[in-house]
């Protein structure tokens, strides 16, 4: 099954966050920990280091990719290129945004957000490149019920996703050699990721009132 070369690849790259974790919480001096901010009783912000919090990406890790390997048994079909680089990509995210989770508890001051949007930039790149190709599948793609009813509004959705997500890699890139405020970057990466998927969810429903 061609799968198993994502599953392996990804499982390595899950592999190596677990690692960085690791190597954080056995290199981190005592008391030190990713800065936590919360709302105390007495209505004031209070601060304080936490050093578990290191293992919250690597436990995400494995449950996404397990999810993952579990939802394709259902059948990718002839989606398995996308699928494929999104299970590949998304693990490859996580263990950037592991790496400076653990550079954040040892430097307060690292600067956390841009290299994540960086690596999420390139996952849109890959999965925008190949997301054209999805054909109709039980599990995996922009499900709408105009894309599910029609497999050339299926096509023609997809096509028109991929486009907005190479340019929403590209814009986000941009953005995160650009600005510095970890706020900013974080409603980037979000408006860039969500925004071509809900035009595309869109963009189906008129191609389908155009058809019909």
């Amino acid at each position: 099954m061609r799968l198993n070369r994502a599953y392996w690849i990804s499982s390595f790259l899950v592999a190596a966050t677990i690692l960085v974790g690791l190597w954080g919480w056995v290199t981190l001096p005592e008391g030190a920990g990713v800065p936590l901010h919360h709302l105390g009783f007495d209505g004031q912000m209070h601060g304080e280091p936490s050093r578990a919090v290191i293992w919250a990406i690597p436990f995400a890790a494995f449950v996404v990719l397990a999810t993952m390997r579990l939802v394709a048994r259902r059948g990718v079909g002839e989606a398995v290129e996308a699928y494929e680089a999104t299970i590949i990509g998304v693990a490859g995210v996580l263990l950037v945004a592991e790496a400076v989770l653990v550079a954040r508890a040892q430097n307060p001051g690292f600067d956390v957000m841009r290299p994540v949007a960086v690596a999420v930039g390139v996952l849109l790149l890959a999965l925008g490149n190949v997301l054209g190709k999805a054909r109709h599948n039980a599990v995996f793609g922009v499900r709408t019920p105009w894309t599910l009813a029609d497999p050339r509004v299926w096509d023609k959705t997809h096509r028109f996703a991929g486009r907005g997500l190479v340019l929403g890699g590209v814009a986000l890139i941009a953005i995160a050699l650009v600005l510095k405020q970890e706020a900013a970057l974080g409603i980037a990466i979000a408006v860039c990721t969500a925004g071509p998927l809900l035009t595309a969810v869109g963009w189906s429903r008129r191609l389908s009132r155009r058809r019909h």
